[in-house]
């Protein structure tokens, strides 16, 4: 039987609070193994099954996940959040097998989108957390969870290496299968299911719309420097993508049963903070594209400044107090956010990657500076990743809470996508050369000084509208005192969700 998180008797014991999180924490650091692992293995893979478009094993991901997310949300509100993580992890062991025994691209490619179903875990288990953990000490937990991003961040990369180098490629998905096979049963034991439910039908026809509408846009978005963004694929993809979002909104309008409703999608709370987030986590994502071109790229090079030449395991090293940092920033996070207000948070967050796209336009390569605009980086992330939880969930009643965080990490999905993008059409614009063997691309100095500064100027948009957005002001409940009187009719909540007794959580 699952640990009892209510106080039916005296307080609840902090032990049992930190193991059920504990054991939450782990089973969300699988959402950051499944790409992180990925990447040091791509070149292997793609000389094993004589592929040019190895890039599709971490896409595939992506659009599985950015096509399932608003469903499976909707489908934690109504079946349980806890119910639905061990059914999409069980796929995801199952995708992991595929991967590992894979004899094709094609098999290896559907393992990889088994995977993609659990890509959502970590905005699941925001709303996990907000259900069952007491009510005091949820905004704390919440920025909690984000210490699995900077655990999984640091150890990734050397797990990753460590297999690939004694088991090939195959190593990290068996990995990935067993670690989650070893935690499913734990989760099982631990972890109280929510009992927050809904019991609207579910709205299909707005479901079709949003996730595949969101997927088509990405498609386009991440294959247009391939295809060519005057090309007539890119061009109907992002115009499908721009109508099927338009039609999901339109018909969210008069839907019997929306999906969301939209006084919370574009209500006062929830739609500045998705604007604000976005425009910290672009320069978040522009950050991790940019590092490794900086100094993975050899030093000494006539025509540019910059470069330590450092392999793979060297740049984890050297950078690896991100991930560090963001272990402490994500608990200190959200202790703030509770003790001053989220949108406090999160503008600390916008200074950290302000002064982290500043100093990356410098093109800093000697380890101590590198090192510190590391730790820099790391509070941005660990600050940004705990003010986004709990303004999320602050911002949604409790019957909204799954699918209203599945479209907010869909958002995110999205925004690291075009973030990938951009930066990479800016860098393009300034190639110093182009190995005629290889392929291999030297950029100037000015490709990512404009990289890094342009990252910003997006930042400091975000920034704008979480100086002027009243949410988060005020210290964060973690969800638990429901906005549902303010951004929707108290009607349609009292009848879209069962009885809580919201004093027990």
């Amino acid at each position: 039987m699952a640990l009892a998180l209510t106080p039916i008797r005296g307080k609840v014991p902090r032990a049992r609070i930190f193991a059920v999180l504990a054991v939450i924490i782990f089973f969300s650091e699988i959402a950051t193994f499944e790409i992180l692992m990925v990447y040091p293995a791509m070149p292997s893979m793609a000389a094993a099954f004589q592929t040019l478009n190895i890039a599709w094993v971490v896409s595939i991901v992506t659009l599985t996940g950015a096509t399932l997310m608003p469903l499976i949300g909707k489908a934690s509100d109504k079946l349980g959040k806890k119910r639905v993580i061990m059914g999409l992890a069980v796929v995801f062991v199952l995708g992991s097998a595929v991967c590992a025994t894979a004899t094709s691209f094609a098999v290896l490619l559907a393992g990889r989108a088994m995977q993609g179903v659990l890509v959502g875990i970590v905005a699941l288990s925001y709303s996990l957390v907000r259900d069952i953990m007491p009510r005091d000490f949820v905004p704390v937990a919440l920025g909690m969870v984000a210490t699995g991003i900077g655990m999984s961040a640091v150890a990734g990369p050397f797990i990753a290496g460590w297999l690939i180098d004694g088991f090939g490629f195959h190593g990290i998905f068996w990995f990935m299968a067993i670690y989650l096979t070893v935690l499913i049963p734990l989760y099982w034991v631990v972890v109280p299911e929510s009992s927050v439910r809904t019991d609207r039908p579910v709205d299909y026809l707005g479901t079709v719309l949003l996730g595949p509408g969101v997927a088509v846009l990405l498609l386009a978005i991440t294959k247009g420097n391939s295809w060519g963004w005057s090309a007539a694929s890119t061009l109907g993809l992002l115009a499908l993508g721009v109508v099927m979002l338009t039609a999901f909104v339109a018909w969210q309008r008069v839907a019997p049963h929306p999906l969301i409703d939209l006084k919370i999608l574009f209500g006062p709370k929830f739609g500045p903070t998705i604007l604000a987030v976005t425009g910290l986590a672009y320069m978040m994502n522009a950050h991790s594209m940019l590092m490794p071109t900086l100094l993975q790229t050899p030093s000494g090079i006539p025509g540019i400044s910059y470069g330590a030449g450092l392999s793979a395991t060297q740049y984890a090293l050297w950078t690896c107090p991100l991930g560090i940092t963001a272990m402490f920033a994500g608990p200190l996070g959200g202790f703030l956010a509770k003790k001053i207000g989220a949108r406090q948070v999160l503008l600390g967050s916008g200074v950290c990657f302000l002064i982290v796209m500043f100093l990356g336009s410098r093109l800093l390569t000697l380890q101590w500076q590198v090192a510190v605009l590391s730790m820099i980086a790391g509070f941005a992330v660990g600050f940004l990743h705990s003010s986004n939880a709990n303004l999320v969930q602050d911002a949604l009643p409790a019957e909204a809470s799954g699918v209203g965080t599945a479209i907010a990490g869909v958002t995110m999905q999205l925004c690291s996508a075009i973030a990938v993008t951009v930066t990479g059409v800016v860098m393009s614009h300034h190639v110093l050369t182009v190995n005629p063997k290889t392929h291999a691309v030297l950029y100037a100095d000015d490709a990512l000084t404009r990289g890094f500064l342009y990252a910003g100027a997006v930042g400091l948009v975000g920034i704008a509208v979480a100086l002027v957005m009243k949410h988060g002001r005020k210290p964060a409940t973690g969800g638990l005192e429901s906005p549902s009187t303010l951004d929707q009719p108290s009607a349609d909540a009292g009848a879209a969700s069962a009885p809580t007794d919201m004093s027990t959580r």
